[in-house]
């Protein structure tokens, strides 16, 4: 009866989110707004304002990204759905294997242009999100609060990402995380773009001694091909076992559209 009562105030509040939101220039669509002007969803991944429109022939723009990490192989998918005066952001996380999980995510949230003009851009994208585990009867899973930020300012990109899993909520004997990602990478040229990356999750858990996962080092995006990004993390654990080096990292493949 619990979780049956928690699935539907979550759907009940994705209702309301999509249902209460209303025309507001403050919200308007960073592709419509600055005209020419490259996004930065397409500057990050290399392509010119001329190439972008030639790509735009439908308002709604999307992206696909996959990652291969420690945790496995997953994959991304999201787009942005003008609405009025208002871009609808969504997209949905597919895990093969996460703790023995076959996870699944869907994400729902707006993109919030907060800074647009020819010198520089930040979008904001607070999303709240639902997972399952597909290799189990009793779902919802969890629940995903997050945001994204992103910040162009000429061959300067900036992105982070916070996200909380709130899975005690559908299983007491589960964990509730608190994850960030960033990075900051400087473009050499229209093909390469280098700097640091740092990571870390904390895990709300009594009895863990060390609650909080630290990693860090540097990222190499390269760009392959008109609005395509291969990203190259590799960093550093900082809680380790004695015999483990403590070497990490991440490669992924991002496409916009």
């Amino acid at each position: 009866m619990k979780i049956r009562l928690f699935q539907l105030t979550f759907v009940f509040l994705m209702i309301c989110t999509v249902s209460v939101v209303g025309p507001s220039a403050v919200f308007a669509d960073a592709h419509e707004t600055e005209g020419e002007r490259t996004s930065p969803e397409a500057e990050a991944a290399g392509m010119s304002p001329e190439a972008e429109a030639m790509e735009e022939k439908s308002p709604i723009t999307g992206w696909f990204q996959v990652d291969v990490d420690s945790l496995g192989s997953y994959f991304l998918i999201g787009a942005s759905h003008p609405v009025g005066g208002i871009s609808i952001a969504s997209n949905i996380y597919i895990n093969d294997v996460n703790k023995g999980k076959y996870t699944g995510e869907f994400d729902l949230g707006v993109t919030v242009p907060v800074v647009a003009n020819d010198s520089m851009s930040l979008l904001l994208q607070p999303m709240v999100g639902v997972g399952f585990d597909y290799k189990s009867v009793d779902n919802p899973d969890a629940l995903y609060p997050q945001i994204f930020a992103f910040l162009n300012a000429g061959d300067i990109f900036l992105f982070h990402w916070t996200i909380s899993t709130f899975s005690t909520i559908f299983d007491e004997d589960s964990t509730n995380e608190l994850y960030n990602r960033s990075y900051l990478t400087y473009s050499l040229n229209d093909t390469i773009a280098i700097g640091p990356q740092v990571e870390s999750v904390f895990v709300f858990a009594d009895e863990l001694d060390k609650p909080l996962l630290l990693n860090f080092g540097a990222r190499l995006n390269i760009g392959y091909g008109k609005a395509n990004t291969l990203g190259i993390y590799v960093g550093y654990e900082t809680k380790k076992g004695d015999e483990e080096t403590g070497l990490t990292g991440r490669m992924n493949f991002t496409r916009f559209w």
